[in-house]
């Protein structure tokens, strides 16, 4: 059973502008999980990857922060990819 956010969300993803900010901040979100879930599963700190990644902690730290509206660049993401061995793949999808 869908909640009444659900159903306000779906009401408001029909508007065009709301949809760009929605879809923006869901891979904001996203790639903030993500990253999070990687560098915990690697037992390291934010000022450990930050230190291999040539950046400072704050900036891993607004990285994993949702509620920082601040989209990474894909050479911040790729050097991060690198660091744990992985690649960074984006996809375009509908």
């Amino acid at each position: 059973m869908r909640s009444d956010l659900d159903k306000h969300i779906e009401r408001h993803l029909k508007d065009r502008e709301f949809k760009i900010y929605f879809d923006r901040a869901e891979a904001k979100r996203k790639i903030a999980q993500e990253i999070a879930a990687l560098r915990k599963a690697h037992n390291i700190t934010q000022s450990q990857l930050a230190r291999k990644i040539q950046t400072k902690q704050q900036a891993i730290s607004r990285l994993e922060s949702p509620n920082d509206k601040r989209m990474p660049s894909f050479e911040l993401l790729d050097r991060i990819a690198k660091a744990f061995n992985r690649r960074l793949v984006i996809s375009i999808q509908r």
